[in-house]
């Protein structure tokens, strides 16, 4: 097995990276010097590429494996949102491109030197008909106590079951808290019901049913997110098995000055709420609000805003 990343992830492979999980589970994995590159090989046969760089990087990477991947390799796309295997086949004709999606919540810890899986969920791997026995076996190998991974024939439904639960990922991006602090407040649940409403009314035109990813059904969700704090608390305590220090990935890369997935997530739902004839206001004015983002001097030293206030600004009151 071979890595190939940004300096800063082979760095941390090099050191020793501890998995670990909201259940206890854990496990340690180092790479030694000959494990990882820096750069693509100049041919790549008879392979099974993980990629899982995020969609802002997709069409770049897909540009440079171009010239390198052989026609005998499988990629496994492992991006969020919607269309990244869609974009892989087209720049990688010939290729066996199939779709994967980590249904749970992954995230850094860089003081305890951690990759921690900090909600419920598991990996999905688009099941196709004509995959060979033993290039399912080899792919299927990943299995782990940490991360379980189902085969999947209808891995679109999948991909719009994560989109759901990622859609909070921008209202942990705009109200600046941790994820678990952002839970516990019903301001910011209801904004986030209302983005899964618009989802659901898409889904639901598209003819798309969507699997249970978690142990409250997705047609379910905004009403739990809606319900009263002692409420929620005591229903969806699963909800908040979370690291009290734990953010979304939109949070970090804004916090890092990178461009953000928005347009995959948000942005996607109210693309294909247009295309289907749904209104997706509350999607489009997060959308906008994260872009403004992007571009503010003061991201760093923004105050934490509250979900009354946000709810306010997203006309929802």
């Amino acid at each position: 097995m071979s890595f190939i990343g940004r300096p800063i992830w082979l760095e941390r492979l090099h050191e020793g990276v501890t998995l670990t999980d909201y259940a206890g589970n854990e496990a340690g994995s180092k790479a030694s010097a000959g494990d990882y590159l820096a750069e693509l090989p100049t041919k790549i046969e008879r392979s099974i590429i993980w990629l899982t760089v995020k969609n802002t990087a997709l069409a770049e990477m897909l540009t440079r494996f171009q010239p390198v991947i052989a026609s005998d390799c499988i990629v496994v796309c492992c991006q969020n949102g919607l269309g990244a295997a869609a974009l892989a086949r087209k720049y990688l004709p010939g290729i066996h491109v199939l779709q994967g999606i980590v249904g749970c919540n992954v995230v850094w810890n860089e003081s305890l030197k951690q990759l921690q899986k900090t909600t419920e969920g598991e990996f999905y791997v688009e099941q196709q008909g004509e995959l060979a026995p033993e290039l399912k076996k080899a792919l299927s190998a990943v299995q782990h106590k940490l991360l379980t991974l189902f085969w999947h024939k209808n891995i679109e439904a999948v991909a719009w079951a994560k989109l759901q639960l990622n859609l909070a990922n921008s209202i942990n991006t705009v109200v600046n808290q941790p994820v678990r602090t952002m839970l516990l407040d019903r301001g910011c649940r209801q904004v986030i019901a209302a983005l899964m409403d618009e989802l659901l009314a898409v889904t639901a035109a598209r003819h798309i049913r969507l699997p249970e990813l978690t142990r409250v059904p997705a047609r379910y969700l905004p009403a739990v997110l809606r319900l009263p704090d002692w409420l929620f608390k005591r229903l969806a305590s699963a909800m908040l098995h979370i690291e009290p220090t734990a953010r979304s990935s939109i949070w970090w890369d804004l916090q890092a000055g990178r461009v953000t997935e928005i347009d995959y997530l948000n942005g996607a739902v109210a693309e294909q709420g247009a295309q289907s004839g749904i209104a997706c206001p509350i999607n489009k004015r997060v959308t906008d609000l994260v872009k403004s983002l992007q571009t503010s001097a003061l991201v760093a030293v923004r105050p934490p805003l509250g979900g009354n206030t946000l709810k306010f600004q997203l006309h929802l009151e």
